[in-house]
């Protein structure tokens, strides 16, 4: 029976599993009772938790090779018990054994994340301050860096997907260093929740990992709706930038948080349908274009006719 990972419990006391998940880490070959027996492990996870596996003995050389980190994998079989904490530190409270029935064949599955607990951005408005986030979206907008306190160095950019969009805050070397254009991927591992102005956003300190265009699943995925939603768009809609008097984007983001559910839909539609009847009017102009060619073609095919036919009877005469 196929389970995702946070529900592999109910598979205790069934041999009969499988599972779709990618590879975080794995271990090298671990050695105990002074160098008689062998171990790995490796952490698996889905879009629902992550999960530690282990193989010993025989089971090493059998699957070791066979897991590749940041591969996707249909595992099946092999033997689900209680984790023991003292050297589990995964949040699942089970873990897996890969015994001789358990089968590793990879997946060509496109729907598990690039990182365990990855978060859209709209998700930092409801999280609690100086809580962790890892994250994924494009940068709409780049600020230059500048002091703070004259100690230090900040630079603001705007991040956003189809959810939202949120400030970053990058320091010092992280901040004078950045090198990326508006329209970029960029990851966050491990950025920090903060308050500004009574408004959260995401501040990238010195443990944070910020990865640009990384080779993930989202990034494509985010590429593709950039260009749908692209960036001219989200301004008009800001209708602000970084740095400006006016309402920042990531506090009218943190607005529409406040709003009910219908309220949001009406508001998408409102800007759907003014797109639409933008393009609609960008499309009865081109028309009208056609239109105008098309007639003027056929007056000079009818004037070409017309004088083929006087210049043979011209000809002929």
């Amino acid at each position: 029976m196929e389970y995702e990972i946070a529900d592999l419990k109910y598979g205790l006391n069934c041999n009969v599993w499988s599972i779709t998940a990618r590879v975080l880490n794995k271990s090298d070959i671990l050695t105990f009772n002074n160098g008689i027996g062998k171990r790995f492990t490796t952490i698996l996870f889905d879009k629902s938790s992550e999960i530690r596996a282990t193989a010993f003995g025989d089971n090493v050389d059998r699957y070791l090779s066979q897991l590749q980190v940041n591969h996707v994998y249909n595992i099946k079989n092999g033997e689900i018990k209680k984790a023991d904490k003292a050297y589990n530190n995964t949040k699942h409270d089970y873990e897996i054994i890969f015994n001789s029935s358990t089968i590793i064949e990879r997946s060509g599955a496109t729907n598990i994340p690039s990182y365990p607990q990855l978060k859209t951005i709209e998700n930092v408005f409801s999280m609690v301050l100086n809580t962790l986030i890892d994250t994924i979206g494009v940068i709409i907008k780049i600020d230059e860096p500048k002091e703070k306190n004259g100690r230090h160095k900040l630079r603001n950019i705007i991040l956003a997907d189809s959810t939202g969009s949120v400030a970053v805050t990058l320091w010092d070397t992280k901040a004078t260093d950045f090198n990326a254009n508006e329209g970029d991927i960029m990851s966050i591992k491990g950025g920090k929740i903060i308050e500004y102005k009574n408004v959260k956003k995401i501040s990238v300190t010195l443990s944070s990992k910020v990865e640009i265009n990384p080779c993930w699943n989202e990034t494509l995925d985010l590429q593709n709706w950039y260009k749908e939603f692209e960036k001219k768009k989200l301004l008009n809609l800001s209708q602000v930038s970084v740095g400006s008097q006016e309402l920042h984007m990531f506090e009218i983001s943190q607005s529409f948080r406040n709003k009910t559910e219908y309220e949001r839909i009406l508001q998408q539609n409102k800007i759907d349908e003014d797109l639409i009847s933008k393009r609609l009017l960008e499309l009865n102009d081109e028309e009208h274009k056609i239109k105008t060619e098309r007639a003027d073609l056929n007056f000079k095919k009818q004037r070409l006719s017309i004088e083929r036919e006087s210049i043979k009877n011209h000809l002929e005469n």
